[in-house]
């Protein structure tokens, strides 16, 4: 680790993986590669950790019924009566028209009466002032979702108990599917993506009022990156840092990355102090007081360290060595195998969240009461 911090931030993870597998400095690319694959991808697949849980809410949209709607059969027209008022926002909605067994997806309003539908309407009768009803059943999870916990995370408040609404795979999901808009849907299913990239959810029964639903989800961890820019300026025991004007880029970074200046110690030497407050493209903050000696034009490192409890980083370490070292005939792959499982481990007896795995003594082992 470097000397003053238990955390391993991103530079040092690479430059030490690239000293361990005795890699060329030309190929540091691949290997940043590497350890953000590792980190982001294999880490949050080993088990249900909990400093990866978070909650957040969907709040559902009331469904639609004033008036009544006429279509022919084959069309893709529908005309409402004057008294609905057809907007923008329902464009993606679905409708269900009473005597008609399909469902149908709003494509395009026309005015504020009309609408265009997909697929065309079906059966062999013209729809003649029906009513009808206009639900939304999708709705956009948290930009950084990545799945819900076993056996469901979407929360129904029942007066004052929680009911889990459940996940359903694909094969059940048809069993005993309703279009018919009900308060409380009875559960639920991820359904792709919109065009922001969020994941979507399904509820059904669709729901038929305004209401917000709490959910728990794992985070999809976002890769680590880096900056170095420019030179800085640090005075001796300063928080400041200040940066060449109009080259550091400060901004790329976030409060909660690492600052080092490189010629004080790189790889497990680096001395890394976090960053609290971020001014602008030049200027920042220190969480706590630079060395005894300032620097002055310096180059430097800023980067993010692992979103993740610092006694699983050396885990991406090894397990971005096993990648490295694979194809090299290495004799110390085996070793890095063995601290990768030991590190796994360790970390699964502590920051599990099933209940029945957890192996915890006592409250300061558990890493959010700590944090």
């Amino acid at each position: 680790m470097s000397k003053n911090q238990a955390e391993i931030p991103f530079t040092e993870l690479v430059e030490r993986a690239s000293e361990l597998a005795r890699e060329r400095v030309d190929v540091r690319g691949k290997i940043r590669g590497i350890v953000n694959d590792f980190y982001v991808r294999e880490i949050p697949r080993k088990a249900d950790w909990n400093f990866l849980m978070a909650q957040s809410t969907v709040t559902t949209v009331a469904e639609y019924t004033v008036g009544s709607v006429t279509a022919n059969t084959g069309a893709t027209t529908l005309t409402f009566s004057s008294d609905v008022v057809i907007t923008s926002a329902m464009v993606g909605r679905l409708v269900k028209i009473s005597g008609n067994d399909y469902l149908y997806r709003i494509n395009a309003m026309s005015g504020t009466t009309g609408a265009t539908i997909v697929p065309p309407i079906s059966g062999d009768q013209n729809v003649s002032s029906a009513t009808y009803s206009i639900f939304q059943p999708f709705y956009p999870l948290a930009a950084d979702f990545d799945r819900f916990p076993k056996n469901g995370g979407l929360v129904n408040y029942q007066g004052s108990a929680e009911e889990i609404i459940p996940e359903k795979a694909y094969q059940d999901w048809a069993l005993d599917y309703s279009a018919t808009p009900v308060e409380n849907p009875t559960k639920c299913r991820l359904y792709g993506y919109d065009t922001a990239g969020s994941t979507l959810l399904e509820m059904n029964p669709p729901p038929k009022i305004d209401k917000s639903f709490r959910y728990d989800y794992f985070l999809r961890l976002s890769p680590m990156r880096e900056t170095t820019a420019g030179f800085v300026n640090v005075s001796a025991a300063g928080t400041t840092v200040t940066g060449s004007a109009g080259t550091t880029r400060f901004t790329e970074a976030t409060t909660g990355d690492y600052f080092r200046v490189d010629a004080l110690g790189k790889s497990g030497d680096s001395e890394w102090y976090r960053i609290i407050a971020i001014t602008n493209n030049s200027s920042l903050t220190l969480q706590t007081a630079f060395g005894l000696s300032g620097v002055t034009s310096a180059n430097y490192t800023i980067c993010r360290a692992p979103y993740i409890p610092y006694k699983l980083h050396p885990a991406i370490l090894y397990g971005s060595l096993l990648q490295l070292v694979a194809d090299q005939d290495d004799p110390m792959y085996v070793a890095y195998n063995m601290k990768l499982a030991e590190v796994l481990s360790d970390g699964k007896r502590l920051y599990t969240s099933r209940i029945y795995s957890q192996d915890i003594h006592h409250l300061g082992e558990e890493y959010r009461y700590r944090y």
